[in-house]
């Protein structure tokens, strides 16, 4: 038995020679870019999943707070409309919350038409009060922090004792 592999090991150098080289370069780098693309997709949508994911938590926090009510803060009790009766300091209490050393002075709080304002200790020395202002449909709200005030500026007609004139 002879073994003729002339003419098929001429018609592989024939296809070896036409074939050519398989290029892998390109295809890794086409697999690189492709890879890269879903990394930068997968890595987008996990930040705003969890944008999405903290605002639903706060937002779900600030409506559930027990002071979030539509009803106003602190209702006047029959000072004619347009002029509240003056605050308590319980009451502006419940509208600000103080540093954990601070508190409101026992002097009580100073009120003029539609405005008062409380003194508050802190443990650094120093005068600092605390500016509500009240309107009929939100109530007592806090206002500013300062020392003295301009009357006219807050739209007052007499002087008060919070402000410079």
């Amino acid at each position: 038995m002879t073994d003729n592999l002339g003419p098929l090991r001429q018609a592989l150098t024939d296809l070896s020679e036409h074939g050519g080289s398989a290029d892998l370069y390109e295809r890794a780098l086409r697999k690189s870019r492709q890879s890269q693309r879903r990394a930068t997709v997968a890595t987008g949508v996990a930040a705003a999943a969890m944008v999405f994911a903290i605002g639903g938590t706060v937002a779900f926090a600030v409506s559930q707070r027990p002071g979030t009510s539509s009803t106003p803060a602190a209702a006047p009790s029959g000072a004619g409309p347009g002029q509240p009766d003056c605050p308590s300091i319980e009451t502006l209490g419940d509208l600000v919350e103080l540093p954990s050393d601070w508190s409101f002075a026992p002097t009580g709080v100073q009120c003029a038409q539609t405005w008062a304002a409380a003194d508050v200790k802190r443990p650094a020395g120093g005068n600092v009060r605390y500016l509500f202002h009240y309107t009929p449909d939100t109530g007592w709200r806090y206002q500013d922090q300062g020392t003295e005030w301009d009357c006219a500026e807050l739209g007052l007609t007499r002087p008060a004792p919070f402000c410079t004139s």
